[in-house]
């Protein structure tokens, strides 16, 4: 179905000679992306509302994504697959949030994201290396963007009681991107652990 939405979108452009027909498949690229965030975006506002989260989602999404996009983490196959696991993630982090069991949690998990983050960010992405200068620029923002965030859950943590539930939603998208941070690193070994032992069972020549 999106494919042929995908397809008939770019149909129009070229039959009314907004674009050439050489640039179909950046055109169909562009819209394929553009369709398949209008979908994850409605779908999320949608469970927000009614669940009643509306705020916490927002700032779920706020530090998840911007965390997301500077430091990197894990990566599905496909975006299906992809929706799915935040999804997943996301609500029952809205789970967790809408029940507020025990809010000094929220210190601990932003904590351990920090150091994570510190660590091991930016993570890399076979199909998008970072130049050496990208690295350290990625690094940089993605430590000072956790500082930030921590910052901000630490501050209303002890000062601000009656907001808890936003230092709570801030670490818990931190907590989130921690845990794709940690998957990426699991996948990295799983996959170097199979091209180790590809080789080990490869024939010699002699």
């Amino acid at each position: 179905m999106l494919d042929i939405l995908t397809s008939k979108s770019t149909d129009y452009l070229i039959l009314n000679e907004v674009i050439a027909e050489d640039d179909r498949d950046v055109y169909e690229y562009g819209f394929h992306a553009l369709y398949n965030n209008i979908i994850d975006i409605s779908s999320i506002a949608i469970i927000s509302v009614w669940l009643n989260q509306v705020p916490q989602t927002i700032l779920y999404h706020i530090s998840f994504i911007i965390l997301r996009n500077i430091a990197g983490g894990f990566h599905a196959k496909t975006h299906l697959r992809c929706f799915i696991m935040s999804t997943v993630i996301w609500l029952l982090s809205l789970l967790a949030i809408s029940m507020m069991a025990l809010p000094l949690n929220c210190l601990g998990l932003a904590g351990v994201a920090v150091v994570l983050i510190w660590v091991k960010a930016p993570v890399e992405h076979d199909n998008s290396p970072l130049s050496a200068e990208k690295h350290r620029r990625m690094k940089l923002y993605s430590r000072v963007a956790s500082a930030v965030f921590f910052t901000i859950i630490l501050f209303t943590y002890l000062l601000m009681k009656e907001y808890i539930w936003i230092a709570v939603s801030l670490a818990y998208g931190m907590a989130s991107h921690a845990f794709l941070i940690l998957g990426s690193l699991l996948q990295a070994r799983l996959s170097k652990t199979r091209g180790q032992a590809v080789n080990l069972h490869r024939p010699m020549l002699y």
